[in-house]
């Protein structure tokens, strides 16, 4: 069915181009005889016949309706042309941002490097957080070894350590995840680039450079 309608399609857009060049407007009757007038042929004037006319809406000639087309197969050009023109927007909207794939590239390497720097420098704070927690749990541990009681602000030392581990490590997390994000949303405009513009994409993923614990900045 998909191949008929996609050969019909081919002939619903053959029949206007003998006159193509002085056609400005096309127009077919719907089920209650009213005009519907369009700059464009669609499968509704092929399958009940239609008029080309002038942009001063003069009759060039009158086209017959074809054989009217199932529902299914009108669905199925709908979808095509619907995705067609989705897909050239999308076209277009690439190239004005992106001039080829190695461009696309750097600007998703500059998203992935700065989220970087931030899990560079919660990974920094974590090793902090758990070396003073680890003191403090050492110090705990001295008071319990000679049966003394854990004084209180020990104890709220290492409870407010492990509240702040955690709130880093899900820092940490949810930076890597956007960072995903990126590398998914990113691929596939790389691809379409590397298809439009007939330039190869890079073969060498991102990779993180190496953290300075010393320079590391939020």
């Amino acid at each position: 069915m998909l191949k008929r309608a996609a050969l019909f399609l081919g002939l619903m857009l053959a029949l206007p181009l003998a006159h193509a060049e002085d056609a400005r407007w096309f127009r077919y009757y719907d089920d209650k005889h009213q005009p519907v007038v369009t700059d464009t042929v669609t499968p509704e004037h092929v399958s009940r016949g239609y008029d080309e006319l002038t942009a001063s809406m003069r009759l060039i000639r009158h086209v017959d309706a074809q054989r009217a087309l199932s529902a299914a197969e009108l669905a199925a050009m709908r979808a095509k042309r619907d995705a067609d023109a989705q897909r050239a927007k999308d076209d277009k909207q690439i190239l004005r941002l992106y001039s080829s794939p190695a461009d696309a590239e750097r600007a998703r390497n500059r998203q992935l490097d700065a989220l970087q720097v931030r899990i560079d420098f919660s990974n920094n704070m974590l090793t902090t957080l758990r070396q003073r927690r680890a003191a403090e749990a050492q110090r705990a541990a001295s008071f319990e070894r000679t049966g003394k009681p854990v004084p209180a602000d020990v104890k709220a030392n290492i409870a407010n350590f492990d509240k702040q581990i955690q709130a880093a490590e899900s820092e940490v997390n949810g930076r890597k995840a956007e960072q995903d994000k990126v590398n998914s949303e990113f691929d596939p405009v790389i691809k379409r680039l590397a298809e439009l513009t007939g330039k190869p994409a890079s073969t060498t993923p991102w990779a993180p450079a190496p953290a300075n614990a010393a320079k590391s900045k939020p």
